[in-house]
């Protein structure tokens, strides 16, 4: 599945048929890019806050963790990727209930795998420490994910009427808000407690700090 992300944005609405013919032939194809993908952000994540340092609200200098808080914050990122993109799957699956072509969960994993893939590339700009640069990133890959939506929604998923199609694609695209900042919420509540916030520190991080 691969080989088909890059018409994804190259020629986004002819892309999706295509992938909905692999999704078809290979069930399970959607799995290994959304394993392999989703480390991009928390492979990003760690990068920036151990050693390139994040400018936080209310300050200019950078800010860093050390390496164990970093790398804690890696996993609960990569693990919230995961965990949206099911739900997200389910949600699909959910709001299109009454449609005649409703998909099957592997279809709807597929559909939210290909959907997130702007945002995992979007993460590359947390390696950025500038504040600015993180929300031009964050804004970018959120439209384009929401032109993926609704251009592959009708193709994807066999909707022929427009309004149908405005009508799923805003459900799905209201349940994708509500899922990223829950989703969000908890999982950084999941990194933030057990650190006591994450044991912030002045200086880049050293390879062998793990306390």
């Amino acid at each position: 599945m691969f080989q088909l992300l890059p018409k994804l944005f190259t020629s986004p609405r002819s892309a999706w048929l295509p992938i909905r013919q692999h999704a078809e032939q290979h069930p399970w194809g959607f799995l290994p890019v959304l394993i392999v993908l989703s480390f991009i952000p928390a492979i990003c994540a760690y990068i920036g806050t151990a050693h390139v340092g994040w400018e936080l609200f209310g300050s200019e200098d950078p800010t860093y963790l050390n390496q164990a808080s970093a790398l804690y914050l890696a996993c609960m990122v990569y693990l919230g990727f995961l965990c949206g993109v099911s739900i997200m799957a389910l949600m699909t699956r959910w709001v299109l209930f009454r449609t005649p072509g409703r998909p099957t969960l592997l279809l709807a994993y597929t559909f939210a795998t290909c959907l997130s893939v702007p945002l995992m590339l979007a993460s590359i700009g947390a390696v950025i420490p500038l504040r600015m640069m993180l929300l031009l990133f964050a804004v970018l890959g959120t439209l384009y994910s929401i032109v993926l939506l609704f251009r592959g929604l009708p193709v994807f998923m066999h909707l022929k009427r427009n309004d149908e199609t405005r009508f799923y694609g805003a459900c799905i695209l209201a349940v994708g808000f509500l899922v990223f900042l829950t989703n969000g919420f908890i999982f950084m509540e999941l990194w933030w407690q057990p650190l006591s916030g994450g044991e912030y520190i002045s200086e880049p991080a050293e390879s062998d700090d793990f306390s």
